[in-house]
Formats: C-alpha cells, sequence, structure tokens
C-alpha cells in the first residue's frame, strides 16, 4: 500500500536519523551544512502535508465554489478515474473545505441506514481529530464545528448529553460539538455502496441530506479566510521551495496538531527562514539538497514504533501514525504520501502484503497468479465491511470484461463447493481469492472469486480494507490470509 515515493519525499523521511546524530556532536564546518540542510527540510517534512490540502481544496473548490459547502461524489471509481491514486470502490464519498476562520459551522447529519458511514473530520495537517459514525454509535443531528485555540478546550466530539457549557446551555438543539485544532481543514464523508445498482439511489438520498451551514462566532479572531490565492498564488514551481512558501502562509495561523510542541515548532521554522507569513531562503538551493540526499531509502515505516507485523507477512500502520498523528511529523508525511486523508484505525484498517521501504508493487507474470488463502471471514465490527482492491502500478484500476476491480463481502463470493461465503447460515470456513491476468480466464467454478490483472501480466498492488475493524482484526488474534504466489489457473475442471 505504500507508493513509490517522489525524490523529495525520500529525502524528506530520510533526514530523520542524520538529524539525531548531527544534534548531538560538535560538528565540522561541513558538518554543520549539512545539518543546516537538513534542519530546513525538516521544516519542509512539517509543511509537506499542506501541499496535499491545497491539491485537495483547489479541486473541491472547483466544484463548489465555496469553503463550508459540501461536494457529493454521485458515482463509484472505474478504471477511467484518474483523479486520485488508489481509488476507493467500497464507498461514496462527500467532500467539504472548513474554513472557520470568521464562522462556526453546524454539520447536520442524516439518519442513516443499516451501512457503514463515517464523517471524518482533517485539520489542515491532515490529522483525523474526530469521526461521527456508526462505530462511535454517533447519533443523527446538528453538530457544532469550531476553532478551538484555547489550550483549555478539549479537541474533537465532545457530546451535548455528557458535557455541560455554559456558552451552549441546552447545546441549542444541537448533538454536540467539534473542537477543531486549526482554522482550515476538511471533512471527507464516507458512505458503503452495498451494490453497484439500486444502492446508488439510497446513497444519493441520504447525500441530499447532508447539510453545512455557518453561524456567527461570538469571538472574533484575526485570521485570514481560506481563498484560492492562499493555496496557489505565486508559489515556486520547485517542489521543496513550493512547500515551504505554503508552510510560511498557512502555519502562522495553524498550530500543530499537540499545541504543547507550538513553542518548539516554530522556533524551528523561523530558523529555516519561515518568519511573518514569508520564505526567505537560507540555503543557496534547496531543491540540489533534495536531490542529493534523495539516494538515501526512507526509513519512517520500518521504525519498530511505526509498524505492526501480522502473520503471513502482513503488515499495518502502528495506531500512532495513522489517522491522528501527534507530534509524528515524519509518518505523517510519509502518510500523506500514499494515503492522504487516512482515517484513525478505530475506524479502518490498511494492511500491506510483504511491503518494502519504498514500494508495495508486486510482479504478475504474464502465466502467474497470486492466490489468497483466508482461513476464516475477517471480524468486523456490526455494519462492518472488508474489501480486497487491486491497482496497475500507477496506483489505477484495471481495465477487465468483468468489470470487476475488488472483492469482499459484499461480493458473490463462493467456498470451495460452490455455496455462498456470504450466505444465510452462520458457515465459516476457509475461502480463497484469486488474482491472475484478466487474460487467463480462470474455470467456472473460480469466477466470482477472480480478480482479473493486467492482460498479459505486469505490476501490481494490492490493497486490504477492513471498516469497522473487529476486535480480532485489532490485536492480530485474526490470521491473515496466506498469499501463495503460483502458476494461473486455467482449463477446465481445476478445483478450488
Amino acid at each position: 500500500m505504500i507508493g513509490r515515493p517522489s525524490a523529495i519525499h525520500i529525502f524528506l523521511v530520510s533526514t530523520i536519523s542524520m538529524v539525531a546524530c548531527l544534534e548531538h556532536i560538535n560538528p565540522s564546518p561541513d558538518e554543520a551544512t549539512i545539518f543546516s540542510l537538513i534542519r530546513k527540510l525538516t521544516t519542509t517534512q512539517y509543511g509537506y502535508p499542506l501541499v496535499s490540502y491545497a491539491t485537495f481544496a483547489l479541486r473541491t473548490l472547483a466544484r463548489l465554489k465555496s469553503t463550508n459547502s459540501f461536494y457529493h461524489l454521485r458515482e463509484l471509481t472505474t478504471p477511467e478515474t484518474t483523479a486520485v491514486v488508489r481509488p476507493n470502490v467500497d464507498t461514496l464519498y462527500s467532500a467539504s473545505v472548513i474554513d472557520l476562520s470568521h464562522h462556526d459551522v453546524i454539520v447536520d447529519v442524516p439518519v442513516v441506514d443499516e451501512r457503514f458511514w463515517v464523517f471524518p473530520f482533517y485539520d489542515v495537517y491532515g490529522n483525523n481529530y474526530a469521526n461521527l459514525g456508526n462505530v462511535f454509535n454517533s447519533s443523527a443531528g446538528k453538530y457544532l464545528l469550531r476553532y478551538s485555540p484555547s489550550s483549555n478546550e478539549t479537541v474533537g466530539v465532545q457530546l451535548c448529553d455528557e458535557t455541560q457549557s455554559e456558552e451552549y446551555e441546552d447545546c441549542r438543539g444541537l448533538r454536540g460539538w467539534i473542537n477543531a485544532p486549526t482554522p482550515y481543514g476538511a471533512i471527507l464523508a464516507r458512505l458503503v455502496v452495498k451494490n453497484n445498482g439500486t444502492d446508488l439511489d439510497k446513497i444519493h438520498a441520504i447525500q441530499n441530506q447532508i447539510h453545512i451551514s455557518t453561524v456567527p462566532r461570538k469571538r472574533t479572531q484575526n485570521i485570514p479566510p481560506l481563498t484560492v490565492p492562499m493555496l496557489n498564488s505565486s508559489l515556486s514551481s520547485d517542489p521543496a521551495t513550493r512547500i515551504m512558501q505554503i508552510t510560511a502562509r498557512f502555519a502562522p495561523h495553524n498550530p500543530p496538531r499537540n499545541i504543547s510542541d507550538l513553542a518548539r515548532v516554530n522556533s524551528n521554522l523561523k530558523a529555516a527562514g519561515i518568519r511573518d507569513g514569508v520564505y526567505r531562503p537560507q540555503v543557496r538551493n534547496l531543491t540540489a539538497a533534495a536531490v542529493t540526499a534523495a539516494a538515501t531509502v526512507s526509513k519512517a515505516f520500518a521504525l519498530p514504533a511505526n509498524h505492526i507485523d501480522f502473520d503471513n507477512d502482513w503488515q499495518s500502520v502502528s495506531d500512532t501514525a495513522q489517522g491522528d498523528f501527534n507530534t509524528n511529523y515524519e509518518m505523517r508525511a510519509f502518510v500523506t504520501n500514499w494515503a492522504y486523508l487516512i482515517v484513525d484505525n478505530i475506524v479502518a484498517l490498511y494492511p500491506m502484503y510483504d511491503p518494502t521501504a519504498s514500494s508495495s508493487v508486486h510482479e504478475l507474470g504474464a502465466n502467474e497468479a497470486y492466490l489468497f488463502t483466508f482461513n476464516r471471514k475477517p471480524a468486523l465490527a456490526k455494519n462492518g465491511f472488508w474489501s480486497l482492491t487491486l491497482y496497475n502500478a500507477d496506483k489505477f484500476l484495471i481495465k477487465n470484461s468483468l468489470n470487476r476491480s475488488s472483492l469482499g463481502d459484499r461480493s458473490n463470493l463462493t467456498y470451495a463447493d460452490g455455496m455462498p461465503v456470504y450466505g444465510e447460515d452462520d458457515r465459516d470456513e476457509p475461502f480463497q481469492l484469486l488474482i491472475q491476468p484478466a487474460d487467463i480466464e480462470p474455470p467456472a467454478n473460480w469466477t466470482s472469486n477472480w480478480l482479473p490483472g493486467p492482460s498479459g501480466g505486469g505490476q501490481i498492488d494490492i490493497n486490504l480494507r477492513f471498516y469497522g475493524p473487529g476486535e480480532g482484526l485489532q490485536d492480530g488474534s485474526w490470521e491473515y490470509p496466506v498469499v501463495e504466489k503460483r502458476q494461473a489457473i486455467s482449463g477446465t475442471g481445476a478445483q478450488k
């Protein structure tokens, strides 16, 4: 699930261990120069998610023309969809760019039928600081979203029946309120699709009931409104310089997720040449420094604190490195590169098969297959779902005659005897999924469990998702599937 990192991204994450070494010695002039370069790009690392935020915001605002409103994605992604990498074919999205600089916002969450749903709230740096959804037994109704710069305010969801507030006495018809750590942010709601037919109409009806509105704030704050020029005007074409410039614009009014780290962050920004909303370069060629250091492979994910090892060569990011990153800026930048706006691990898990530090891409030969053997069904919470999605080397869906890009609990999977895996009974036994080239059709008894890869073989990227993971998935007691690379399955009568 880890994408192929760009040169600048590899450089950013590779500086971690080098900084630690140089901070505790008396450096020579050369070492001091290296430290100076690293210090600047550690700051670039801090601001790296802001470029992704700007991209997300600009694309969304191009459709909405306004912050604090929702754009609803009405159709599932297809192989022709190239707006984002690793598109999710399980859910429909509703996106909003949030600006709390001059107003509070009321988000009206509708009643959702028996399906998985989540409204994740993100700060400007991509931290998933709050969620509403059936994983949390959230209720429909109105929630007040506000920027809470005071360190006395608790970031996240505060429910009206559990919290008292003089300012919002009786909550004025609200279910609760949500304190945001930054004035700018995003919402990216997800509603699972049960099938590709009439269920879309049901989700459209739910989306039509999602409302957002601004309300006056009692206390004014000296924060500029979020505008398109702020996101893209007068920025350098050089990637590293661009990050520094956009950090200079956003950081003065958008503190770090952990407010106790504000002094340290500001000190580093100042030393890097960021002051009064402007970046003044402290090195002659920031881009050259990035290219020079790009040979060092990113090590952030490989650090023991940042990942969890499961059985059968599966791994996942740790709970402190997914969704809400606190002061783990290295993984925040790393995750931004392959899974921007990821949700907290209570909401979803994204395990990776046999990942390396730089890629999750696997080679599928022209006559080869990957066979996934599940010992039993994944352990999910009520209304949770899972899917295995296949992408090409560019992280886009693969066109095939079955129009099938994923398999999971809503698919017509069958056991070896042809009976449905998700039938009317409580049967829970081993079953298998097959990935092999689209031009090698397996026997009919495999068709429902077959995920077609690129014709003639090629590079593939495998993405396993668990939304609403149960306890067994969280603690590793559920056995992850055994993956076997083998000869493609063909010929009449081949058995599962």
